[in-house]
């Protein structure tokens, strides 16, 4: 009866044969007869891989779920009483571990992503709480590094004076608002204030392409004027002893050895991307006294593992009286026009507005900076032309520039002006298929010969992180020729050392593939002048709210959204719903 139970499930395609198999060792764990248990640990399993870092079990029990005329999912009564009697399920309280662990709301988890949650939590509510007394001569630094008259939007001084009362402090904004010119300011007042050694402030970022975008954003707002005021290192002169360099945050984390950090402030762009475990690993290794600057877009797309760590914070912090004061939201664009496309586009995408959306894209509105546009894609065949198109007018001459040499000297290739974005990585409308597409059109073109993998130009995607090269999954490089005509592949986003260019050997590079096109997932970090955005299919599950979001803020410049008004409406209504208990937990009855 279970195996058959869990066998049904998964050729219905709910759960995954991994699934299947943890509901099987959980039913012989649990030793007694039914399949409510087994099939709850399938679920919960299932979940977490979606995303989700529970499964909510008042959400889908008794229901002929998740498609009409399945069998039903066991009652939610019945089905909570095995759970509490099995000796594989946990209390929320309890001390001793388990695999699964349900909590007093229903919420079924595995018992590794309850456990980061609970610590992430505890690690959050301790910063928010500690007393901090406000530092001498707070509103004179605030006027000279953050001075009103070049900052009329208050925002930006009230999350810097977040920073200054609180170990916690969180900032979210989309791209254009300034959270870099702020957190830079930031750390100028932690060393003009005596509250952080400029030794002992790290930034970091979930990938090697966010933390370079961060690393280069700080070091510009070091040196250069900014909004009126003249260059932090020039207003504080220890800055200079600050290094400013970022790196990912499992690069960061391996530095502690499972001890704490030698920080006094650690600044995390990007966090939306971070996962439910991962924070709880960062807020595991801050020492005491530590402050903890989380900047992030909250609308943006949640980490691809459990958890949306980052919206959960920003949402608790407009109720729960711990976090309130210890949370800012940028809103004034500083460079989107509210009138031009791409901040149209985005403003109604957020709102929820598909005919405001709708109406944005198809007047093809914008000026210079922010022109958005919508372009028919009715089917894979017209995706393959889309590939076709492109491949001869962007990438082939790309690839013919890095073919006489264009590289490192040359600074050919350093900026990323255009990039194709996929909802989707595999299907008609995915990524890898643009990818071979392109490169099938550039090998008929005697651009990418077969028997040369390494060809110049070829653009890589490092898909996993290699402690012994520095690379990170996610960073981008193109495949250049040196005097000798050798093969290397340049991270054009990366230093290497003494500063130059990032040169690695083909032959050390990690796990890799070509890419054209990247999932918006992947871009998620990254920001383009131009921006293509292919959304795939009306009833796709992949394009929502967030994801659209995402793609279509990448875009510096214009961004042009291939698709129909009925997959762009589908998107805008579709939102990402992830199930957790962190809210929860951080705002407690």
């Amino acid at each position: 009866m279970t195996v058959a139970r869990l066998d049904e499930l998964c050729r219905q395609g709910h759960i995954a044969d991994i699934d299947r198999h943890f509901g099987v060792m959980v039913a012989d764990l649990d030793g007694r007869d039914g399949p409510e248990v087994p099939v709850a640990a399938a679920l919960a399993s299932a979940w977490s891989r979606g995303g989700h870092a529970c499964l909510s079990l008042p959400d889908v029990a008794g229901r002929a779920w998740p498609e009409p005329g399945d069998a039903p999912l066991p009652d939610l009564d019945a089905w909570l009483e095995a759970l509490a009697a099995s000796p594989v399920v946990a209390s929320a309280g309890a001390k001793e571990r388990r695999p699964l662990v349900l909590d007093g709301d229903g919420r079924l988890y595995l018992e590794r992503f309850w456990a980061a949650e609970r610590d992430t939590a505890a690690g959050v509510l301790a910063l928010a709480s500690a007393a901090v007394p406000e530092p001498a001569g707070l509103d004179g630094a605030l006027d000279r590094l953050l001075p009103e008259s070049a900052f009329p939007d208050t925002r930006p001084r009230a999350a810097a004076r977040a920073a200054l009362r609180h170990r916690l402090c969180v900032v979210s904004g989309g791209p254009g608002t300034g959270k870099t010119t702020t957190v830079a300011a930031v750390v100028a007042l932690f060393v003009e204030l005596g509250l952080a050694d400029p030794l002992r402030i790290a930034l970091a970022a979930p990938t090697g392409k966010a933390a370079a975008r961060l690393q280069e954003a700080v070091q510009r707002d070091m040196r250069e004027e900014r909004a009126g005021r003249a260059a932090l290192v020039e207003e504080v002169p220890r800055m200079e002893d600050f290094a400013a360099e970022a790196s990912t945050v499992h690069r960061l984390l391996a530095r502690a050895r499972g001890g704490p950090l030698p920080l006094d402030a650690l600044i995390l762009d990007e966090a939306s991307m971070v996962d439910l475990p991962l924070m709880a690993r960062v807020l595991a290794s801050l020492p005491d006294g530590a402050r903890l600057v989380l900047l992030g877009d909250a609308s943006q797309l949640a980490s691809v593992q459990p958890g949306a760590v980052f919206a959960d914070l920003c949402r608790a912090g407009s109720g729960a009286a711990a976090l309130s004061s210890c949370v800012t939201e940028l809103v004034h664009n500083w460079r989107f026009r509210e009138a031009g496309g791409v901040g149209r586009v985005a403003a109604a995408t957020v709102a929820g507005d598909a005919g405001a959306v709708i109406a944005a894209l198809r007047e093809a509105s914008g000026d210079a900076v922010g022109t958005a546009e919508l372009r028919s894609l009715a089917d894979p065949a017209a995706f393959e032309r889309l590939a076709t198109r492109l491949a001869d007018e962007r990438f082939a001459p790309a690839v013919e520039e890095a073919r006489r040499g264009g590289g490192p000297e040359s600074g050919a290739g350093r900026a990323q002006p255009f990039r194709v974005l996929c909802a989707h990585r595999v299907g008609p409308f995915g990524a890898e298929r643009f990818n071979r597409l392109v490169e099938r059109r550039l090998r008929a073109r005697g651009l990418a010969p077969a028997h040369d993998a390494f060809y110049p130009g070829r653009p890589i995607l490092v898909t996993r992180n290699d402690t012994g090269t520095g690379l990170s999954n996610g960073d981008t490089g193109v495949v250049v020729r040196d005097a000798g005509g050798t093969a290397r592949v340049w991270f054009p986003e990366l230093r290497g050392e003494g500063g130059g260019p990032r040169l690695v050997s083909p032959a050390r590079l990690p796990p890799h593939e070509s890419f054209f096109a990247l999932t918006v997932h992947r871009a998620q970090g990254s920001e383009y002048d131009e921006v293509a955005v292919v959304l795939g299919p009306a009833d796709s599950r992949v394009a929502t709210r967030e994801l659209l979001y995402t793609a279509v803020t990448r875009a510096r410049r214009r961004v042009v959204v291939h698709g129909s008004e009925e997959s762009v409406a589908a998107a805008v209504e579709r939102v990402t719903e992830r199930s957790s208990g962190l809210h929860d937990a951080l705002t407690p009855k």
